[in-house]
């Protein structure tokens, strides 16, 4: 069985690296009879001559140059577990922004971040509200969040949940326009849409005859979900939102779910989008970790 020791593979690789016994001794700053040693050992260890040796200088063999390449990446392995874990045991710090449409961050992250905020308290949480792509450089955001299908980009992603739309009116208005309990119904309903902005958001998540999904001209528009949800819950019309969104409408009565039945299964992703500039990498593995144990989806 090879075993060989972890101080042998950095010698290796600093002799490699600056040439010779000598330069490698003073470089590691141990005596040039541990380097001629440690390269020895590997050798015998390996069954092989890692460096040709001449009077003048060292150079590497062929299976020496190999060993060179894939000890390289085992020690950068090494080093990043050990950083990983001496990170965990440390404080986080520092400034922490956030980019989200503004239904998430009003209904996903900031009933939870309180939380965030208890376990990591030298962190300061910067977030920023947009319903547009944000930048992620130009607006200096760390991690931000998208719904839906994401486009290709030089972004780093991670899935971190998925939500669905389903439609929803105040028990006022069912009560006075009746309830509709198919597609066809809604032709005879104020329907509560989103403006020119954001047309997909208008086509509904129930099946027209023709296999389709139905597409509405809206009674009421506006460009903010949460527009629309006022709206709805003081009686002008229904309207189709994420799920995630109304729950607490849905607790007090304001707003009823209706259709349940006809709702489309679909599934809309959420997911985190980041640079993986090492700088922010561990705010972001803590801050995705902690939104997969407390986010609700």
């Amino acid at each position: 069985m090879i075993m060989f020791k972890l101080d042998d593979l950095k010698i290796f690789i600093a002799t490699a690296e600056v040439g010779s016994f000598v330069g490698a001794a003073y470089h590691m700053d141990v005596a040039p009879s541990v380097v001629s040693r440690s390269i020895k050992n590997l050798e015998v260890q390996l069954n092989t001559t890692l460096f040709n040796r001449t009077t003048r200088k060292i150079t590497l063999t062929g299976e020496g140059q190999w060993l060179l390449d894939h000890a390289a990446k085992t020690l950068d392995n090494l080093n990043e577990i050990t950083a990983y874990f001496r990170d965990k045991n440390a404080e986080l710090r520092g400034k922490l922004t956030i980019d989200a449409p503004t239904p998430f961050t009003l209904h996903m992250l900031a009933p939870i971040l309180s939380e965030f905020t208890r376990r990591h308290p030298k962190v300061r949480l910067s977030l920023e509200s947009n319903e547009d792509i944000a930048d992620l450089i130009e607006k200096k955001v760390d991690v931000a969040i998208r719904l839906g299908e994401l486009k290709s980009s030089g972004l780093k992603a991670k899935r971190i949940g998925s939500i669905q739309r389903a439609f929803y009116a105040s028990p006022d208005y069912l009560e006075q326009r009746g309830v509709p309990v198919d597609v066809n119904d809604l032709r005879d309903h104020n329907c509560l849409g989103f403006s020119q902005q954001t047309p997909s958001l208008n086509r509904w998540p129930i099946l027209t005859k023709s296999g389709e999904w139905y597409e509405i001209t809206p009674h009421l528009s506006a460009n903010s979900g949460e527009t629309l949800k006022q709206l709805a819950v003081h009686g002008h019309g229904i309207l189709c939102l994420s799920d995630f969104t109304v729950r607490q409408e849905l607790e007090s009565g304001e707003l009823v779910p209706i259709l349940g039945d006809k709702v489309v299964p679909h599934s809309i992703p959420v997911s985190a989008v980041y640079y993986s500039e090492h700088k922010v990498i561990r705010h972001i593995r803590v801050f995705l970790d902690f939104l997969a144990e407390h986010a609700k989806f």
